[in-house]
């Protein structure tokens, strides 16, 4: 059972790289948020725009820039912040995401209320265009879980979202850093800390992810695939058989529709077939390909 004080401060860590043109939208969510105990830690990643003038602009003395020598690893970053952060809870923010003004009071009265979670997720969607989601994370638009998720992370039940994440800080002492080699760590960390912990789920969207050109995962999603595969295989003994198979089942499928969204036809059917291995007797593959082969046509 975990205890937390009264009104507790939030450390907000915000990882940031060439978003001046985003950065002051997504200060001004945490600035707005009707929980106000909180301080915001903004790692520039040796960013070449004038990011660290919009920033040094807003006069605020809860946020506290820091500026780095470019790594590219935004591990490293997250780990800095943790290191420095005064809060006895954890959040995160990409510097180009919004969050709804509730967010943080209604997950620190989730972790109050569900005293032996280490941690919080929330829904949320995707939107180009403020407003009007494009896609959401869960159907579910409202409702609490309150659960141990390992196993639901490996089945696509619940959505690995740092931002969405408020963890308690004493709990990442438990379940470990983020790993500083990979691209592919948010997932990670989150899935370190449902094997220690027991999760609430706030269904309801309070997370705004945007999405746009300069999204950090357009320049790495095939890194990520591989990643995510190493991911579930370093994970494999922790898991019930069917689970790990179907997670690897739905990888093949997934990725191989990314790269036919992308044009790369071979590639995508070289994966489904893949995906067969995992499930032998399933049509899905099959339709894939032939997708496929109807797209190479156009």
């Amino acid at each position: 059972m975990f205890q937390l004080s009264s009104h507790p401060l939030v450390s907000i860590i915000m990882p940031t790289y060439n978003r001046a043109d985003f950065i002051i939208e997504s200060i001004e969510s945490v600035q707005n948020q009707s929980w106000q105990n909180w301080e915001l830690i903004i790692i520039d990643d040796g960013s070449g725009d004038n990011t660290e003038e919009v920033v040094k602009n807003i006069n605020d003395g809860r946020i506290r820039f820091h500026k780095m020598n470019r790594t590219g690893i935004v591990g490293k970053l997250k780990n800095f912040g943790v290191s420095i952060a005064r809060g006895e809870l954890i959040a995160f923010l990409d510097s180009d995401d919004l969050w709804n003004e509730t967010k943080l009071e209604k997950q620190v009265k989730a972790l109050e209320q569900y005293n032996e979670a280490g941690f919080c997720l929330t829904g949320g969607y995707n939107f180009r265009k403020r407003s009007e989601p494009v896609e959401y994370f869960y159907k579910q638009k409202d409702g609490v879980r309150y659960d141990k998720v390992f196993n639901s992370i490996f089945c696509s039940e619940v959505t690995c979202f740092t931002q969405a994440l408020m963890v308690r800080k004493e709990c990442i002492d438990s379940a470990g850093l983020f790993k500083e080699k990979e691209v592919f760590n948010d997932m990670d960390f989150i899935i370190e800390l449902a094997w220690h912990f027991k999760a609430v789920i706030l269904y309801e969207p309070l997370l705004y992810r945007r999405l746009h050109d300069t999204n950090y995962i357009h320049t790495t999603w095939e890194k990520s695939f591989y990643e995510g595969a190493a991911i579930i295989r370093e994970n494999k003994d922790r898991l019930p058989a069917s689970v790990a198979t179907n997670a690897l089942f739905r990888l093949y499928i997934n990725f191989g529709e990314e790269c036919l969204n992308k044009r790369q036809i071979k590639k995508a059917i070289r994966n489904f077939l893949r995906s067969w291995k995992y499930r032998p007797l399933s049509v899905i593959p099959a339709k894939k390909i032939g997708k496929a082969l109807v797209t190479s046509l156009k």
